[in-house]
């Protein structure tokens, strides 16, 4: 069985790392400084390692260093995130929507890699423009058609069955690995298919569920349910049900900033659910920076 590209490149990173890590229960502040600094020159790629280690780890100084270096990636990221987005916002520009849920799939797995996720986009365009070929797709509604045989048949995106908040169903990196993801993380793969294969899609921030809409339709897309057309009758009852006063403004087109926030905000209510306190603290932060910033 062959070694895969992702196995071989963690492989050659451990080999890379194994001497500092002999070192990680080394009492000696500045030893300690010191692998720390060389641990995190690795970047993200070695999180997967030191997780495995932090499993196995029963010495209170060596998991404290570990724990130390995961925990710079990860910050890190989510300053590139931050970062990204005021620099767009000082020059009134809009964020792009593959980078920004890119950066951050980072902060919940520092490995993520953009190539890959890209290549896996490109793969999906490829079968949709094929099938839009083979069904002779003429029409916004039959491309869309294409896109959902696609996406929900092909590629089995679907929502979660169980543990619906569990974070891991936010990130662009494990949502691809295991074809399962929010309502929100569905729909921003599904728009950036939709892009490569020239559909113009919008993010649609209705309360409590996220849809996406073609212009040249009449109709809601709800790729949390594998793609079925809603109405505007719907969608007013889905609020009606929930007890949410109908506003037009609620089935509006918003920004891919905020769809970034809407992200955010939903991690950190899962971490708060999973009381995991230094992720919801960490997100909390991004999300009051940005607030305040946007004042």
């Amino acid at each position: 069985m062959m070694i895969s590209h992702t196995q071989n490149h963690e492989l050659e990173l451990r080999k890379k790392i194994s001497p500092a890590l002999l070192l990680i229960d080394d009492p000696d502040e500045t030893v300690s400084s010191h692998i720390i600094e060389h641990l995190i020159s690795f970047g993200g790629s070695i999180a997967p390692i030191i997780r495995t280690e932090l499993k196995h780890q029963d010495n209170p100084i060596a998991y404290r260093t570990l724990h130390t270096v995961l925990s710079s990636i990860r910050t890190s990221s989510l300053e590139d995130l931050t970062n990204y987005i005021e620099r767009h916002r000082s020059k009134n520009t809009t964020i792009d929507l593959f980078t920004t849920f890119e950066l951050l799939s980072h902060f919940g797995f520092p490995e993520t890699k953009a190539w890959i996720i890209d290549a896996h986009l490109n793969a999906l365009a490829d079968s949709v423009r094929d099938d839009i070929i083979i069904t002779c797709a003429t029409n916004e509604q039959s491309r869309i058609n294409s896109l959902n045989s696609v996406f929900f048949t092909q590629y089995n995106y679907r929502p979660p069955t169980s543990h619906y908040y569990l974070p891991e169903h936010c990130y662009l990196h494990s949502v691809i690995e295991h074809k399962i993801g929010i309502p929100l993380a569905l729909s921003v793969l599904y728009m950036l298919v939709a892009k490569k294969c020239g559909i113009v899609l919008q993010g649609i921030g209705m309360p409590l569920h996220f849809l996406v809409k073609s212009p040249d339709l009449p109709t809601f897309i709800d790729v949390y349910n594998y793609g079925i057309s809603i109405t505007k009758e719907d969608c007013y009852n889905f609020l009606a049900k929930a007890h949410i006063p109908y506003q037009e403004k609620m089935i509006n087109a918003v920004s891919y900033e905020d769809m970034i926030i809407r992200m955010l905000r939903n991690l950190q209510y899962c971490y708060k659910r999973e009381e995991m306190d230094w992720e919801y603290e960490h997100i909390e932060r991004v999300l009051t920076d940005l607030t305040i910033q946007n004042a």
